[in-house]
């Protein structure tokens, strides 16, 4: 009969624990400076986009960090101990991996397309092209608004809930860390179905959901490296 911890291979979870490091550590810079409050009208948002003179290059390093995320908790949901929380990490790993992989297009769109319309908007001294470049924006907003609630509902939400609770009985891992993927993951889960659905969601669950989401990657590298020590 094989060991609890047979299905754990120590040299991937050591892999995984540094690339999961990474981008928690990117995560967490970014979710410093990108702001949750933003303005929901199509002005006030470019006028917060032209503002920012680092506004692409946060994006980039939000890009970056997902894709090491998204590797670094696929491998991680490959080497959980218990065979019931292996089976909610194959959920995960697709859940994050579909979800991340719509999220790098939102954050492009938000990092560089946004950042390209909001920089000549502000430019435009001519009143027509001015409207032009506004009317062209606007459809670009309404666009990286459309792929919100994938960000928030199946990246940050779903995939974060589901291998939260994996690692919580993954008996590898400590249970506690397993909770604060998934308090995070349901936060965001809640603002992502509000933001797809039209339903009020009071900002404070968003923030709190994306910061917990934002801040979870580094101890959970930590603790993988651990595990995969003792096996």
């Amino acid at each position: 009969m094989n060991s609890p911890g047979s299905a754990v291979d120590p040299a991937e979870m050591r892999v995984g624990s540094v690339v999961l490091f990474l981008g928690g550590v990117g995560a967490f810079t970014a979710n410093l400076f990108h702001p949750h409050d933003f303005p929901t009208q199509t002005e006030g948002l470019l006028r917060l986009v032209a503002a920012a003179p680092h506004w692409s290059q946060l994006h980039f390093m939000i890009m970056m960090s997902v894709v090491l995320l998204v590797c670094g908790l696929a491998m991680l949901t490959r080497n959980l101990a218990d065979p019931t929380a292996r089976a909610l990490g194959t959920l995960g790993r697709y859940l994050v991996i579909l979800g991340g992989a719509v999220y790098m297009v939102e954050v492009m769109i938000d990092g560089f397309a946004m950042k390209y319309f909001a920089n000549r908007w502000a430019a435009a001294v001519d009143p027509i092209q001015k409207a032009a470049l506004f009317t062209s924006a606007d459809a670009v907003v309404h666009v990286w608004f459309a792929l919100f609630p994938v960000f928030s509902g199946v990246f940050l939400g779903l995939a974060f809930a589901v291998i939260g609770i994996a690692v919580s009985r993954s008996r590898n891992l400590p249970r506690w860390l397993g909770l604060w993927g998934l308090i995070g993951g349901s936060m965001s889960f809640l603002t992502g179905v509000g933001a797809g659905l039209g339903l009020p969601v009071p900002l404070p669950v968003w923030i709190a959901g994306v910061t917990l989401g934002a801040t979870w990657g580094i101890p959970l590298a930590v603790m993988m490296w651990r595990a995969s020590s003792s096996d």
